[in-house]
């Protein structure tokens, strides 16, 4: 279970999130930008959700104070939509908002709870290129946006040739740059991106491993089970057990790293964060 720091001046948009997560998580509710930043200093908050417009304005200042406070938080942007506001919308997307909730429109408790998780796995993805840099120092872009990708559009079971169209390349030139990179093919890459989010969605302890098939459109429970010993030898109780998202992220970079370096890197010796930097190769 996590914590969500709200601020919705609106009761039935509160509602409606309290709808969509039920017991998952629980929800601190704030009545402005002091407390939402103050929740975030005094909580281990892994999402925000906010109206942007709260004070009546869009206040992006207010959003990057949330935003240093809970660095590794995903951040949703709850608004009432309107032809005025598209600019304020492109700004919210330049300032790293991870999604975007529309009232009315995309907030039936199904729909809320499919954004949430869609922009926790893109927050998932900034967690992982940060490792992934530290580890691996600098890949072709192709390669580093095929991982990301891989990661972000978990939910929707992209195949090899939709993985090719997203990143305007042919299959065979990715599968190309990919092994030439030390990376698994777009198949597996795209199995590993998500077991990464679906290790994420296993450090909530509410949800079972059936349940987090399902939200990742694995065939069955069966087939998760089967694919995570595979994969990393391991259930899904042990994934959650041994540190969720980044131990699929740690398990992914062991192999790529004897690949991209010519010198010793032990990943399951070091601790993710403040792991020294690899040199930098162009791969």
């Amino acid at each position: 279970m996590g914590v969500i720091a709200a601020l919705l001046p609106h009761r039935e948009r509160m509602a409606r999130l309290q709808a969509a997560v039920r017991e998952r998580h629980t929800i601190v509710a704030c009545e402005d930008w002091i407390a939402l930043t103050r929740t975030c200093e005094r909580e281990p908050v892994h999402l925000v959700v906010f109206d942007l417009y709260a004070d009546g304005r869009a206040d992006f200042e207010r959003v990057r104070q949330v935003k240093l406070r809970a660095p590794s938080a995903t951040f949703l942007a709850y608004i009432a939509y309107s032809q005025e506001r598209a600019r304020d919308v492109f700004d919210a997307g330049r300032l790293g908002i991870d999604g975007l909730v529309v009232a009315d429109q995309d907030d039936t408790p199904g729909a809320l709870l499919s954004l949430i998780e869609r922009a926790e796995a893109r927050g998932i993805a900034g967690m992982f290129e940060k490792e992934f840099e530290r580890a691996l120092g600098r890949v072709r872009p192709t390669v580093r946006d095929a991982a990301l990708v891989a990661v972000t559009r978990a939910h929707e079971r992209m195949t090899p040739d939709g993985l090719a169209r997203v990143l305007a390349t042919s299959r065979r030139r990715l599968a190309q740059r990919l092994s030439n990179a030390g990376f698994p093919p777009p198949h597996r890459l795209l199995v590993w991106g998500r077991l990464i989010v679906a290790a994420h969605l296993l450090e909530d302890a509410q949800r079972t491993a059936d349940g987090v098939a399902r939200v990742l459109q694995f065939p069955s429970g069966s087939a998760f089970r089967n694919t995570c010993q595979r994969y990393v030898h391991a259930t899904p109780q042990q994934i959650r057990a041994r540190g969720g998202a980044q131990y699929i992220i740690r398990a992914l970079l062991r192999q790529i790293a004897p690949a991209t370096s010519t010198a010793p890197l032990s990943l399951g010796a070091l601790p993710l964060r403040g792991r020294a930097r690899q040199p930098n190769l162009a791969v």
